[in-house]
């Protein structure tokens, strides 16, 4: 039993490291900072795997009074080995991480 879970692994760990590598170049990045808290940045690669985001610094209600925090909106997308298109779009704010993700 031994014997067949060791070739098990090891064939799923040669075929994982026999997988064609492909290189991957950025194609685009841009990241603006105003530096009081305000940003946005994006970046997309050769390999179809994009990101996209926004912070805004926002006046919030804090358990001891208002405060100050970065909300931020974004997306995120990439292509899995089997060529399926995964995608997630998210909102961080004062209420927590909020994704929505289409597969």
């Amino acid at each position: 039993m031994k014997a067949v879970l060791i070739l098990a692994i090891s064939v799923a760990f040669s075929t994982v490291l026999g997988a064609p590598q492909q290189d991957v170049q950025i194609v685009e990045l841009e990241n603006d900072n105003d530096g009081t808290g305000n940003y946005k940045f994006r970046f997309s690669l050769s390999d179809g795997t994009k990101q996209d985001e926004a912070g805004e610094l926002k006046d919030v209600q804090g358990e001891e009074g208002p405060v100050q925090a970065v909300v931020k909106t974004g997306s995120y997308e990439f292509t899995d080995p089997e060529g399926k298109l995964h995608r997630v779009t998210y909102t961080a704010d004062e209420n927590g991480f909020h994704p929505v993700v289409e597969s």
